[in-house]
């Protein structure tokens, strides 16, 4: 069962590849080797022997004697063929009864089939000869076995298999223990999957040892199991916040109606249906808002920006929220000296101004300031909405920013805790940083681009 599997992992599969892929280039690299080895060795001994036929057709007679009888002096192997025809082709003097047949007397090497001159060998082998025509007429045949040859051929192909097949093995062995290896830490890898589809969110991928390409995975897996169990945390406690905030709504929506039908006239039924239609209008403003976040935080196209004026944006929200500012009492101001550009989305960015001038007008008391200023700056540009209203603590300025978060000293004033979070979220879609500062007294809020934040 465990050999099927193992064939069907692909590091064995890639395993036996990989041996092949060896043994082919082991058997190409020594097969040159013997090709080379063997030709170079040809090739020099037809070389020695051209050239001692040369120099012994111009040596006299005595002389070349001489020089066979050394030849075979120091042939201990029986190696050599050397002999002296006369012009009738008869033997003077050497080891080889006859000239052989069809041998060319041209001073050239020819390999022909020859009887060995060792005694306990019986037989033929090749043998390099070069015969060449002296001036009177008589022959010189000098020959070499090609015994030592065809031994290094023997080795070279001795070497070449006991070379492949170790190879072989070892790429084979090698290949099952990184496959064992391997399909033992994916079943570890599925199993920690099953169990994390099974619903246990708390499990993560095993990644351990020296950072491959599984741990990487797994790591990066990992990850992202880690910001999927924050947002479903994330999404439990917005859950959590619109159940505790439409709970009392409706439930004051509830008791009004409740009055309403137990009142003796109809006005009292009129009065608590407008009361709790307010009431209503309320619950509908939450649940709008938590979809317009939604909405933007799924819908990130950035593709889709196009060249926005931050000015005219901040002017717009200025026009729109002067006569609220007017009607409270409230001065406000708009500041901007030149046209600030920047890729955006126009209409998410005027959502996100006016939020925050909605915030600042809402907590700002009657005679108070609120302010909007835009301006170009080294790290790109800068939008600030100041007021003079009661501030925001220390302690609560990484709060402000989460859903349906509201400041203690703030609940008496209506509201959803949801325009911060929206402007915050439309910020980050654009990749600005948005923050509060303390205005001594109140607060500014601060948007500018990420790196300089």
């Amino acid at each position: 069962m465990w050999a099927i599997e193992l064939f069907r992992s692909a590091t064995f599969r890639l395993a036996i590849l990989f041996a092949l892929a060896v043994s082919v280039s082991t058997a190409i690299v020594f097969a040159f080797i013997y090709w080379q080895v063997a030709t170079f060795d040809v090739e020099r001994l037809n070389a020695i022997l051209v050239g001692e036929v040369a120099r012994a057709v111009t040596q006299p007679e005595d002389r070349l004697e001489h020089e066979i009888e050394l030849r075979f002096t120091s042939d201990l192997r029986r190696l050599d063929y050397a002999a002296l025809f006369d012009q009738s082709g008869k033997l003077q003097y050497g080891n080889v009864v006859a000239i052989p047949e069809g041998l060319p007397i041209d001073g050239k090497s020819h390999t022909v089939e020859m009887r060995k001159l060792r005694g306990d060998d019986a037989g033929t082998e090749p043998v390099v000869f070069v015969a060449g025509q002296r001036q009177d007429g008589g022959i010189v045949l000098l020959g070499r076995s090609l015994y030592e040859v065809d031994a290094l051929r023997q080795v070279v192909l001795q070497a070449l298999m006991i070379g492949i097949v170790p190879a072989i093995l070892l790429a084979l062995a090698t290949g099952t223990i990184f496959s064992l290896r391997g399909a033992r830490r994916l079943k570890m890898i599925n199993e920690t999957i099953i169990r994390i589809m099974q619903g246990d969110l708390q499990e993560r991928l095993p990644a351990h040892g020296k950072m491959d390409d599984l741990n990487s995975v797994a790591s990066a897996v990992n990850l992202m199991l880690d910001e999927i169990g924050r947002l479903l945390n994330q999404l439990k406690s917005v859950g959590d916040n619109i159940a505790h905030d439409l709970r009392a709504p409706l439930a004051v929506m509830h008791a009004k109606l409740e009055r309403g039908l137990a009142g003796q006239s109809d006005q009292d039924l009129r009065i608590a249906a407008k009361r709790a239609l307010a009431d209503l209008d309320q619950a509908l403003a939450t649940v709008s808002a938590l979809l317009r976040i939604s909405e933007i935080e799924f819908g990130r196209r950035r593709s889709a920006f196009t060249r926005v004026d931050l000015t005219e944006v901040c002017r717009n929200v200025f026009e729109l929220y002067e006569p609220l500012a007017e009607a409270k009492e409230i001065t406000f101001t708009f500041e901007a000296r030149e046209p600030v550009f920047v890729l955006g989305d126009f209409d998410l960015l005027v959502e996100a101004i006016a939020n925050l001038v909605d915030n600042a007008i809402k907590f700002t008391p009657s005679g108070g300031l609120v302010s909007i200023t835009v301006k170009a700056n080294l790290a790109g540009f800068l939008i600030r909405v100041s007021d003079n209203g009661p501030g925001i603590a220390p302690f609560e300025r990484e709060q402000i920013f989460k859903r349906f978060y509201r400041s203690q000293k703030c609940h008496h004033i209506p509201g959803t805790g949801l325009g911060l979070s929206m402007a915050a979220t439309i910020a980050d879609v654009h990749g600005f940083d948005l923050r509060v500062e303390d205005n001594q007294p109140g607060a500014a809020f601060v948007i500018c681009p990420r790196q300089a934040a």
